[in-house]
């Protein structure tokens, strides 16, 4: 049997029908309707809880771990969750001999400036690597697709302006990922022994300049506005500003600080361990 931690979540959701000829235990703080199908066992509990944890993986043989804080007014809601969520699952999967966790963290954790988040998911990632569990480590980057938020928000941004906002100039590299891209990288680790004991960088196919992004995405939504490039050093007076108004505020320090980062990540190692083979975000964002 499977575990699931985020099935309620977008690459939960993705994933869930992919696997439907597995027996799946989610764990979920509300009831859910979609979980609802014959090879779903929903169990009410929540990953800060310990007992909750331990009663959670009871009779499980394989535990993915995608629940997690992205976003929260309070900051240690990403450590309760992301640091001690993650350490209750794997204490739990020792008591239940559990041997083999899938973590789905983050790129955020791999960037030269750590935010909350980005810190929190690099905290979890150290805890499942030394459990001595039989562990895979996903590390998706900005990931989209039908129905995504990460999208939504993207669109909703543009749609605020009169004129789209860009950091710097825009060329700057990002690759984004599609869900189902994601969703198979988590499937070929359940199988794939060569897996175990690693991390891997989970991206689009080729990298994108931050322009070309919002050129595309403007195509899709039929966005006709012009872009404005606003310089770095504004950007970032206004986004330390904007991180003391909360977590939702649209330009995060985080963002503007990571954007000289080094590692950009690599997929050559999911290419060879995972077969994975991700699509370019042009045909993704068409899909």
């Amino acid at each position: 049997m499977i575990a699931l931690t985020g099935a309620t979540g977008f690459i939960g959701k993705n994933l869930i029908n992919k696997l439907k000829g597995k027996k799946i235990k989610c764990l979920i703080r509300r009831y859910n309707e979609n979980l609802g199908k014959k090879n779903i066992i929903p169990v009410m509990g929540d990953i800060t809880n310990k007992t909750s944890a331990e009663m959670f993986l009871k009779g499980a043989k394989i535990l993915i771990h995608l629940a997690a804080v992205i976003d929260s007014n309070n900051r240690k809601d990403y450590y309760s969750v992301n640091v001690e969520g993650t350490k209750n699952l794997v204490d739990a999967c020792k008591k239940n001999k559990v041997k083999r966790i899938i973590f789905v963290s983050s790129m955020a954790s791999t960037k030269d400036y750590l935010d909350d988040y980005g810190r929190s998911k690099k905290i979890a990632e150290d805890i499942v690597k030394r459990s001595g569990l039989n562990y895979t480590i996903l590390r998706p980057s900005l990931v989209y697709g039908e129905n995504s938020n990460s999208m939504r928000k993207m669109v909703s941004l543009i749609d605020s302006f009169k004129f789209i906002p860009i950091v710097g100039n825009g060329e700057y590299k990002i690759n984004p990922v599609h869900v189902n891209d994601v969703v198979s990288a988590i499937l070929s680790s359940i199988e794939s022994k060569k897996s175990i004991g690693k991390a891997y960088d989970i991206l689009g196919k080729s990298e994108i300049t931050f322009n070309e992004f919002v050129d595309m995405v403007s195509a899709k939504y039929n966005i006709h506005k012009r872009k404005v490039h606003i310089p770095i050093q504004l950007c970032l007076a206004v986004s330390s500003i904007g991180s003391i108004l909360g977590p939702h505020f649209p330009l995060k320090k985080s963002f503007v600080l990571s954007l000289n980062s080094r590692y950009k990540g690599e997929i050559s190692q999911a290419r060879s361990d995972l077969n994975y083979h991700p699509i370019e975000f042009k045909e993704g964002l068409n899909r």
